[in-house]
């Protein structure tokens, strides 16, 4: 008998509403009854019985073809059958069909991907591929019921565990059959290009296949992190206990919001949009409607599935557009549905957990006016492995230049999304990163809230920029554009331009128009071999503002002596002075900026070099901006790795600071491009950092109580405190050749020295004056290399308290480390 995928697509719908019994594809934790990724599907000599369930038989098979978007568009993919049977006496087999027909040659076991009823097995290159056959050979009979079958992108890892354990004959055998299916696809494209050599396309498919299957960007799903998986396992699995923890706290809160989850839907598989929607039903926070509005989508079995559950569900308010608008014109006929206080915007194929809408009332509640909150976030593919969370910190602005760290899950007060707007038509595909850019205009920092807890899991699939960025280029040209609308409207001489990777943005600092004079403060003792190559790089930019301030530490050394007397003759740009006392790094700048005639300070190392032609342009720009207090570059080692770029505050040694990307290679991607981006830290290092005159004043200069260490991170605590930005930009770029002039904490006198000035800066500013806005607290104390805690430092509001593990504090080891960076 024959059964298409519609039909068995139709089976799901109906034991999803409740009907037809336990049935054929019944809902199960993994898959909630999925069938993806398929298309053609036909059954042979099988019995389907009348609660749906099947009768295998030893010939009964199910053949289906590859969906041609998996098929065009990923190196390899995987077919997951979820299957519990009445007898198991061995695996499911899957024949391959590469242009031959089915073959035994071509029919291979699957295996189990788990102690369950889970069987999977990869199939590369399946643009190739004609047609799959599951056949079960005897193996598996009587009452059967499959929970899911779905195909979707291999992941890179799983799918070389798996061709490493295959059997070297099967191994070979899948080769020559992939190979040989290659070879057949180039000779029938062969014969359409000489039938029409003058036309690109025959010879632009050929490409097409080829390129696609060895070429895919991103094709791979997202690896799962073992520890990750595990952490969100536990967080996200709801007890009674916790479920009764919320309805009381719910009870407890001043306001109880309307949410209004806004949902722009257009031609998404079916299976998918149900889930979305079953996961908001699944809601511990009662308060929340759905509005959604199909975009003219040319599928009825969409709008079917539309009307159909807004039937069981009164909450779920709809309108069907009747022409398509794309995704910002359907946001916001989804929008003008809303009553709530509140929008939610989340798209038609991915995931909330049971407890995000909760969580998102609980942060209005115990925030009161505030007007936007996002959350972290993490993927999910279609076998529901979890991977790549984003952890985010604080929101930052500066960040934002860079990507849309705003995005899942985004919340805004109605309000305010009425008062710009709503969605701007000509930014689709970066249309939520114009909003908030937007919004965020008209909203003091404190009405921005960070949720710092994973509600919203993004669904992969091809063509999403989960995938990849690179996935939908035309959205990264609207998010320039996005980018440099919110420039223009804030008068910033910025503009944004390409990143150093696919997807993300870089700054480009443009003239201002009354460029300030620039102070280069300079502490140094002896090293004229350090020194020299220093003052070179700064006085061959050529600046007509720029002074150099040299502070001498009673050098001794006679070529260093008169290396700084022939500089005392150039008066117009040079001024040295001298200080015979111990040394101080704090006392050495004050010094030197006392008698610096500059309107901007740069506090410099001796032992740098300039590597940025346009290190003072970016500097005045930035300082250009009313809110930015001090502005930090990008150190990296002679050998090229990262030795500063930013600073994390309470974690680290003491639970003080730590150097951020300490170590890096300089072009590593690491944590959503954040090692790379434009960004604000609690502070910078010293060892090159620019701020006005002014400001450095207003503070009163740096603290000669931290000698050596701690120096800069409590100027920029200072600094902060006045409401200044503390900012880093990858964009000014120094060697920093550290260590070199003065040596590091090794001997037990400096590490004693470097624990009593950690315990004044605790005694100053806290635990709490420490804590890292910009650090997610579900990263280790221990260091700034975004290594997860056991247990988040924020414990999850939705859980029963007195199920949580008691705090804990975590030995730090303590090793030498300068976080003003070197001294001379």
């Amino acid at each position: 008998m024959g059964l298409t995928i519609k039909g068995l697509s139709a089976a799901i719908r109906r034991i999803g509403a409740g009907q037809g019994g336990d049935g054929l594809f019944r809902q199960a934790p993994h898959f909630a009854g999925q069938v993806a990724g398929l298309v053609d599907a036909r059954i042979e000599d099988l019995t389907v019985l009348g609660k749906g369930r099947l009768v295998l038989h030893p010939g009964s098979r199910i053949s289906f073809g590859i969906k041609r978007y998996l098929a065009l568009s990923a190196l390899s993919v995987q077919l997951v059958l979820d299957i519990e049977a009445e007898t198991v006496t061995g695996p499911p087999h899957l024949a391959i069909d590469y242009g031959a027909g089915h073959t035994p040659e071509l029919t291979f076991a699957l295996r189990r991907l788990d102690a369950g009823s889970r069987w999977g097995i990869h199939v590369p290159l399946p643009h190739f591929v004609r047609g799959l056959r599951l056949e079960f050979h005897g193996l598996m009979l009587g009452r059967t019921e499959i929970r899911a079958c779905l195909v979707q992108r291999s992941d890179l890892r799983d799918l070389l565990d798996h061709l490493f354990r295959m059997p070297d004959l099967d191994r070979r055998r899948l080769t020559l059959g992939k190979v040989a299916g290659v070879l057949a696809a180039i000779e029938r494209e062969r014969d359409a290009v000489a039938e029409d050599a003058a036309a690109e396309r025959p010879q632009a498919a050929l490409a097409a296949a080829v390129g696609q299957g060895l070429l895919a960007d991103l094709a791979q799903s997202a690896p799962s992190d073992p520890a990750y998986a595990a952490l969100a396992e536990r967080l996200d699995r709801l007890t009674e206990a916790d479920r009764a923890w919320m309805d009381a706290e719910t009870a407890r809160f001043a306001r109880r919001p309307l949410l209004s989850v806004v949902m722009p839907v257009y031609e998404p598989p079916v299976d998918l949009l149900e889930e979305a929607i079953r996961s908001l039903q699944r809601q511990t926070y009662p308060r929340w409607e759905l509005c959604v509005a199909d975009d003219a989508s040319p599928s009825f079995a969409v709008r079917d599935a539309i009307r159909r559950l807004a039937a069981e569900d009164p909450r779920i308010r709809y309108v069907f557009r009747e022409r398509n608008g794309h995704i910002s014109e359907a946001s916001n006929s989804a929008a003008a549905l809303a009553r709530g206080d509140y929008l939610v915007l989340m798209d038609n194929d991915d995931l909330l957990p049971d407890h995000a809408l909760w969580t998102v009332a609980h942060a209005i509640d115990r925030n009161p006016g505030c007007r936007m909150l996002f959350s972290d976030e993490d993927k999910i593919n279609l076998e529901g492995r979890r991977a790549q969370p984003y952890l985010k910190g604080a929101f930052d602005r500066f960040l934002m230049y860079g990507h849309n760290m705003f995005t899942h899950l985004g919340v805004y007060e109605r309000a305010l999304f009425e008062a710009v707007g709503g969605f701007r038509v000509g930014y689709e595909g970066s249309q939520d990163y114009d909003l908030a850019l937007r919004c965020m205009e008209r909203c003091a920092e404190a009405e921005i809230v960070h949720i710092p807890h994973v509600l919203y899991r993004w669904r992969q699939l091809p063509g999403s920029t989960s995938m990849g960025a690179s996935q939908k280029s035309y959205a990264f040209e609207a998010a320039k554009r996005a980018i440099n609308s919110h420039f223009e409207r804030q008068g910033y001489p910025l503009e944004s331009v390409d990143g150093p990777f696919a997807g993300i943005a870089a700054v480009r600092t443009l003239g201002v128009r009354d460029p300030k004079t620039i102070s280069v403060v300079i502490p140094t003792r002896n090293g004229v071999d350090l020194l020299r190559p220093c003052l070179e790089s700064l006085l061959g930019l050529g600046d007509p503002l720029l002074e150099i301030v040299i502070v001498d530490n009673f050098s001794d050394d006679p070529e260093t002596l008169a290396y700084l007397e022939r500089l005392r003759r150039d008066r117009e740009r040079v001024v040295v002075l001298r200080s015979e006392t111990e040394f101080n790094f704090s006392q050495l700048c004050n010094l030197g900026v006392a008698r610096a005639r500059g309107e901007i300070l740069c506090l410099l190392n001796n032992d740098t070099e300039v590597l940025s032609l346009d290190l003072f342009q970016r500097a005045r720009a930035w300082l250009s901006i009313p809110d930015v207090g001090a502005v930090g570059g990008r150190l990296l080692y002679p050998h090229g790795a990262v030795q500063h770029f930013g600073v994390y505050t309470g974690v680290g040694p003491y639970g003080i600071a730590t150097h951020a990307h300490a170590g890096r290679a300089d072009g590593e991607h690491v944590q959503f491009s954040k090692s790379v981006l434009l960004q604000q830290f609690v502070a910078v290092t010293a060892a090159c950092c620019f701020l006005r005159k002014a400001d450095y004043a207003a503070v009163g200069g740096m603290d000669e109580d931290f000698a050596v260490a701690y120096n800069d991170v409590d100027l920029c605590l200072r600094l902060r405190k006045r409401g200044l930005k503390v900012i880093c930009d990858p964009g000014i770029r120094l060697v920093h050749k550290e260590s070199v002039s003065r040596g590091r904490d090794v001997d037990p006198t400096k590490v004693v020295r470097l624990r009593r000035e950690a315990e004044r800066m605790e005694a100053r500013w806290g635990r709490a004056g420490l804590r890292d806005p910009f650090y997610n607290p579900a990263f280790s104390p221990r260091g700034g290399d975004f290594e997860l805690a056991e247990f988040p430092r924020v414990p999850p509001p939705w859980k029963d308290p007195t199920s949580l593990p008691a705090a804990r504090v975590e030995e730090v080891p303590v090793v030498a480390v300068e976080l003003r960076g070197t001294a001379p």
